[in-house]
């Protein structure tokens, strides 16, 4: 499959365990936002300088960390706002459209070709993951839910824009750096909207610290790494590895539900994102002996 192909899987699984983070620690949803992307930032801070690699983090963000790092944070609390108007079966739908529209814009903006077949799979994808949903979506345009639709399309554009400016970087930037600076100004971003924020108690220190190294730190660095490598269609599929990772999370963790439409949508994701993994691999096979992957 290729180490890339791997890590965009690893990005997606530790995405997910923010899901699981947050019904175990109990914590707000921006204060888990926030102990996210700071405490992954220093994670990653602790990583490089135990390394010996803090001359990797020198020098000033340039626009595309600065804007990726706001578009992280808008991306995490659209979402998590929006649910307070929306179910969170519509949030979650609104927002995983985010990677087959990233897939359709690079073809147009980054010059990457998406065949037919290309295209059929992406949209295989995502009728997989709309059988994880049930092909529950009901929003009603009224005054009630209005509020959460313009939020969960916030959501949408910013993880969207997140994924095509990634793949835009430049090469002089670190992927280190790049994670680093996309952390703390992520950070910096939700700030504003701790007002109240209590001092943690002990018992969420071990909640804060998981936080900040699965789907923070791990995330996002993988994240980053396979955005560089892979084309946007390939990595569109495999980040849809993360509901299908929060839907078999609750069903083992908290007894929820598994019902035979979801199990269909799990295979169907798996199946279409090996598929585009394998004709990607073999399109380019330089894809399984990478030359410079920082860890």
């Amino acid at each position: 499959m290729g180490v890339y192909a791997l890590l965009a899987l690893v990005s997606a699984v530790a995405m997910a365990s923010s899901g699981i983070i947050a019904r175990f620690s109990g914590l707000a949803a921006a204060e888990l936002t926030f102990y996210r992307l700071a405490v992954g930032a220093l994670c990653l801070l602790l990583f490089v300088g135990l390394s010996g690699r803090l001359a990797l983090l020198k020098g000033k963000p340039d626009w595309r960390m600065a804007l990726n790092g706001v578009l992280l944070a808008s991306f995490m609390l659209s979402f998590l706002s929006a649910i307070n108007y929306i179910s969170l079966a519509n949030a979650i739908m609104l927002v995983y459209l985010a990677p087959p529209l990233s897939a359709f814009i690079a073809h147009w903006l980054l010059n990457e070709t998406l065949d037919l077949t290309d295209a059929s799979l992406i949209v295989l994808s995502f009728f997989g993951f709309a059988m994880l949903q049930q092909f529950k979506f009901d929003l009603v345009l009224d005054t009630a839910q209005l509020p959460g639709l313009l939020l969960g399309l916030m959501s949408l554009c910013a993880y969207s824009s997140f994924l095509l400016l990634n793949r835009r970087s430049l090469p002089a930037h670190s992927q280190l750096q790049r994670t680093f600076y996309q952390l703390i100004i992520g950070a910096c971003c939700v700030l504003p909207f701790l007002t109240g924020m209590n001092m943690p108690t002990t018992d969420d220190l071990l909640w804060i610290a998981l936080a900040g190294i699965f789907p923070g730190f791990i995330a996002i660095y993988c994240a980053i790494i396979a955005l560089q490598h892979l084309p946007t269609r390939v990595y569109a599929t495999l980040a849809y590895l993360e509901p299908v990772t929060v839907i078999l999370a609750g069903w083992w963790l908290f007894n929820e539900s598994l019902t035979l439409l979801q199990l269909g949508g799990v295979l169907l994701i798996i199946l279409t994102g090996l598929l585009l993994a394998r004709r990607h691999k073999a399109a380019l096979p330089e894809i399984v002996r990478p030359a410079s992957v920082q860890l």
